[in-house]
């Protein structure tokens, strides 16, 4: 007849040891694909509703302007912005526009400059602002009665006539008609 061969005391701890390994790696790996399901879902959430405020262009008179892929007809586009009665004389497409970042939000003067040239604008500049960091968007134009399509474009923003020189900032403000100072309410990177 066989013995039986007695665990010791030192096996019986290793045996469980593994086992306790092998039920803890278990639950990390459940943890992990929990996790990646929601950060996916997150992320689908996030894309879609950038893909609708990326869909909305201009709000002018009251009337918004919807643009796709797929329809977008650029011409009929710059004309509704740049043609209408009230921005006649308002800043025009190839006038130059300075976007300057008053935020600690890094790339926020980036992302209005591509909103501009989405909203049919093509001379743009883009810097930083000295002065102190702002809460409300300040747009400030060289000519009293211009800059009403700009403040269509950035609602939250303040309208205001002023001169280049007292604008500190590190952008190329040569032949500039428009500031726009981008501030906290018109953070439009971290949202």
């Amino acid at each position: 007849m066989a013995k039986k061969k007695k665990k010791s005391t030192v096996g019986i701890f290793f045996s469980f040891f593994l086992k306790a390994i092998v039920i803890i790696l278990g639950l990390v790996i459940l943890a992990m694909g929990a996790y990646l399901v929601k950060y996916t879902l997150t992320e689908e959430d996030k894309a879609s509703e950038q893909e609708l405020d990326d869909n909305v262009l201009v709000d002018v008179d009251d009337d918004i302007f919807f643009a796709s892929d797929t329809d977008v007809d650029e011409e009929a586009d710059e004309d509704a912005l740049f043609d209408n009665d009230e921005g006649a004389d308002d800043i025009k497409a190839d006038e130059k526009i300075v976007v300057l970042n008053a935020t600690e939000t890094s790339g926020l003067a980036s992302a209005w400059r591509d909103k501009l040239k989405e909203a049919g604008y093509e001379n743009i500049e883009i810097g930083n602002y000295f002065g102190n960091k702002l809460d409300t968007t300040r747009i400030v134009v060289m000519e009293e009665g211009k800059g009403e399509t700009l403040k269509a474009l950035v609602p939250n923003a303040t309208l205001e006539t002023g001169e280049a020189s007292s604008i500190e900032c590190d952008a190329n403000v040569d032949g500039a008609k428009a500031f726009i100072i981008v501030g906290k309410s018109d953070d439009i990177v971290s949202q």
